[in-house]
C-alpha cells in the first residue's frame, strides 16, 4: 500500500486524509486508459446514434476529462505532501468527478430512440460498467464515489423510469436497484479499506514511537533469539565501540569476558522466566577493543511460554557506580572515628534568619537534599516538610521577638523517597554590642521515634497477625459508615463471619499453621470485597466485612456468595491442603438496626443461624423488637 511522508505528529485524521489521497492518486494510473478507452467504446456506440459533431465534441471533453486523471496520479502521489494540500487536491479530484459523471449520464440523451432497448441497452450497459469500476477505484473514498456515480447513473434511471422500453417495462427499477446494490458495496469496501489504512497507521506511529523509546533509552538493549542477536540499539553499539554490522548476528557470549557468565546465566534466566520477574546478573563485559567494564545486565522473555520468542536484555555500565560505592567506603572509613554518637546538624543563621552553614553527621543521612539551603529562611527551604500552618507562625513569631526555640519537628525526602525527621532547636546569637546577629542550634534526627510512635498507631489499629483493621477501626469505620448514610441515604451492610471446623487445624496441626491458614484467608477476603469496602478481624476465626454505600440486599448477598467461595478454595500450608467453610451472617443498617453496635449483634445473631444450620452459608439478620 503507498505511503506518503508524513510528520509524526499530525493528527491521525489529516494522516488518513493524506494516505486517502495518495490512494486516489494510486487510482487514477488505471483509471486514465481504462476512462479513455470506454469514451473510445461510447462514442463508437453513439455514432449511428446522434449528430457525429455532437458526438465528437462530447468525446474531446470526456477525454479531457479523463486524461486528466495523470496529472492528478502524479500531484497526488508527491512524497512530502501535507494535509493542506492534500484537501485541495481532493476537491479539485471530486469536481472533475462530478464534471465526469455529468458526461457519462448525459450519453442516454444521445439516443434517438430510449424506448427501444436496442437504441439505449448498450449506453446503459457501459455506464453501468463505469459506474461499477469506480466502485473500486473510488473505495477510498465515498465523496469521490458519489460525485461520479450518481450523476452518471441518475439521469439513465430517471430516464428509464419515465419512458421505459416496451420489452423491458421495469428496466428503470432494475436500474435503480443496481445503483442501490453499488451504494451498499461500496460501502463495504470503503469500511473495509478505511479500517485497514487506519489501523496500519496507528501501528506505523506506535512502532515509531516504540523504536525513538528504543534507540534513545540510557541503557544499552539487546534482543537475544538462542545465542544471537537479532537487534540492539545504539546505546549498546556506544557501548561496545562497534557498528552494527559487527554486532548483530553475534553469538552474546562474543561479548563476555568469561563465555561461560553467559552460558551460565541464559539458561538460568529462562529457567525462571516468568512475565513480571526479570533475571539480573553483573559480569564483566568485553568491549571490540578487547578493553573489560562490568556490567548489569537485566533480561526478560519475550514470551515465557515460547522460549525461541528470544529475551530482552538490558545494560547498565555501573563502573561509576562501582567506583562511587568504593569511594564512598574509603570515605566513611576515613570519617568513621569523625561521626558523632547523635545524628545531628549543626546550623547558623545571620540576622536576616538565612542559613550561612549546615554541617554535622546528619548530612549523611539526608544526602543532597539540604545543600541548596544556605542564603534561605528555614520556610523558603522546599525539601523542609511536615510543618503545619500553625507551627510555621509560631515559629516565625519566636523568632521576630529573638526568643529561643525548642523541638520544631520537620522531615527532608531523600533521593529515594524515604523521609529523615528531625527536632530543631536554636537560640539567638548577639554581637558584642548586644545587637541581634543570628541563630545557631541543632537539629536531631527523631526518625527512628517517629516510625516508632507511627508503628505503635498502626498496631492500635490493626490485627498484628493479618495485617487487617481490628475491632477498634471497624468501630470508628461503621461509625462513619452509618452517619454518611443518614445523609445520603443507601444501605450499609455488616457481614460477620466465622470460619467453619478451624478448631480442628489449631487441634491437630499446631497454631502456626493455623495462624498461616489465618493469613491466607485474610488475604483472600481483601480481594474478594470491593475496594471501598473494610475487611477486619476480630476474634480467633471470626472476621467482619464491612460493606457501605450497597444499594439493595441483593448487592450484599451477592458480595456475600463471593466470599463463600473464596474460603472454599483450598488453602495450602506446610505441603497440605485446608478444606474451609464460612457461616455468615448479614445485617443492614436501617433496616436490622439503627446504630453500629446493635447491627453487630443482629448479624452476630444471623451468623449463629447460619452454624445452626449446618455452616457454610450467609444468613440475614432479622430485625430485633427492641434495638
Amino acid at each position: 500500500m503507498p505511503t506518503s511522508p508524513v510528520q509524526t505528529d499530525t493528527p491521525l485524521a489529516q494522516r488518513l486524509l493524506v494516505e486517502r489521497v495518495v490512494l486516489l492518486g494510486e487510482s487514477c494510473r488505471l483509471a486514465s486508459v481504462a476512462g479513455a478507452l470506454a469514451v473510445i467504446m461510447m462514442a463508437a456506440t453513439l455514432w449511428g446514434m446522434a449528430d457525429r459533431t455532437a458526438i465528437l465534441a462530447w468525446a474531446g471533453v470526456m477525454l479531457v476529462l479523463v486524461l486528466s486523471n495523470a496529472a492528478f496520479a502524479r500531484a497526488m502521489c508527491k512524497p512530502g505532501m501535507d494535509a493542506p494540500a492534500a484537501e485541495r487536491l481532493e476537491h479539485l479530484y471530486q469536481a472533475r468527478n462530478a464534471l465526469t459523471g455529468i458526461g457519462w449520464g448525459l450519453t442516454v440523451f444521445f439516443a434517438t430512440n430510449p424506448s427501444v432497448l436496442a437504441h439505449i441497452g448498450p449506453i446503459v450497459l457501459i455506464v453501468m460498467t463505469i459506474a461499477l469500476a469506480s466502485t473500486g477505484t473510488q473505495a477510498i473514498s465515498r465523496l469521490s464515489f458519489f460525485t461520479i456515480v450518481l450523476p452518471s447513473l441518475a439521469p439513465p434511471v430517471a430516464l428509464l423510469l419515465i419512458q421505459p422500453p416496451a420489452s423491458l417495462p421495469l428496466a428503470g427499477w432494475g436500474l435503480l436497484g443496481y445503483l442501490l446494490m453499488l451504494f451498499g458495496l461500496h460501502t463495504a469496501f470503503n469500511q473495509m479499506l478505511t479500517g485497514t489504512l487506519q489501523r496500519r497507521l496507528e501501528s506505523e506511529a506506535l512502532a515509531r514511537e516504540q523504536q525513538v523509546i528504543f534507540d534513545t533509552a540510557a541503557e544499552a538493549i539487546v534482543l537475544v533469539k538462542g545465542p544471537h542477536i537479532v537487534k540492539c540499539n545504539k546505546r549498546f553499539l556506544d557501548q561496545m565501540g562497534c557498528p552494527e554490522s559487527d554486532v548483530i548476528g553475534s553469538p552474546m557470549w562474543v561479548w563476555h569476558q568469561d563465555a561461560d557468565d553467559w552460558a551460565r546465566h541464559s539458561e538460568a534466566a529462562l529457567r525462571s522466566a516468568t512475565p513480571l520477574r526479570a533475571y539480573t546478573y553483573v559480569a564483566p563485559m568485553r568491549r571490540r577493543d578487547g578493553t573489560t567494564f562490568p556490567c548489569e545486565m537485566t533480561g526478560m522473555p519475550v514470551d515465557p511460554a515460547h522460549p525461541d520468542a528470544g529475551m530482552v536484555w538490558m545494560g547498565s555500565d555501573i563502573s561509576e557506580r562501582l567506583e562511587t560505592e568504593r569511594a564512598l567506603r574509603v570515605s566513611e572509613e576515613r570519617f568513621r572515628r569523625l561521626i558523632s554518637m547523635s545524628s545531628d546538624l549543626y546550623w547558623e543563621q545571620d540576622a536576616d534568619l538565612r542559613f550561612t552553614q549546615l554541617s554535622g553527621a546528619g548530612m549523611d543521612r539526608i544526602g543532597a537534599a539540604l545543600q541548596d539551603c544556605i542564603g534561605k529562611r528555614r520556610w523558603e527551604v522546599t525539601k523542609i516538610e511536615g510543618v503545619t500552618p500553625e507551627a510555621w507562625q509560631e515559629h516565625k513569631a519566636q523568632l521576630a521577638a529573638h526568643l529561643p526555640f525548642r523541638d520544631l519537628v520537620f522531615y527532608v525526602s531523600r533521593p529515594d523517597g524515604s523521609r529523615v525527621w528531625f527536632s530543631t532547636s536554636g537560640n539567638p546569637v548577639f554581637d558584642e554590642d548586644g545587637q541581634f546577629a543570628g541563630y545557631h542550634g541543632i537539629a536531631s534526627d527523631i526518625t527512628d521515634r517517629m516510625r516508632n510512635a507511627e508503628r505503635y498507631r498502626h498496631l492500635a489499629y490493626h490485627d498484628p497477625l493479618t495485617g487487617l483493621p481490628n475491632r477498634r477501626l471497624l468501630s470508628d469505620r461503621l461509625e462513619q459508615a452509618i452517619a454518611r448514610s443518614k445523609r445520603q441515604g443507601g444501605l450499609v451492610g455488616l457481614m460477620l463471619l466465622d470460619l467453619d471446623d478451624f478448631k480442628i487445624i489449631n487441634d491437630s496441626d499446631g497454631h502456626a499453621v493455623g495462624d498461616a491458614v489465618l493469613a491466607t484467608i485474610a488475604h483472600r477476603l481483601r480481594l474478594a470485597v470491593r475496594d471501598t469496602d473494610t475487611v477486619a478481624r476480630v476474634g480467633g476465626d471470626e472476621f467482619v466485612v464491612l460493606l457501605p454505600d450497597i444499594d439493595s440486599a441483593q448487592s450484599a448477598e451477592a458480595i456475600a456468595a463471593k466470599v463463600l467461595a473464596t474460603v472454599r478454595e483450598p488453602v495450602t500450608s506446610d505441603q497440605r491442603d485446608y478444606l474451609l467453610g464460612v457461616s455468615i451472617g448479614i445485617a443492614l443498617f436501617p433496616e436490622h438496626a439503627s446504630a453500629g453496635e446493635a447491627l453487630m449483634q443482629r448479624a452476630d445473631a444471623a451468623m449463629y443461624r447460619a452454624k445452626a444450620l449446618g455452616g457454610r452459608s450467609a444468613v440475614f439478620a432479622t430485625r430485633a423488637k427492641t434495638d
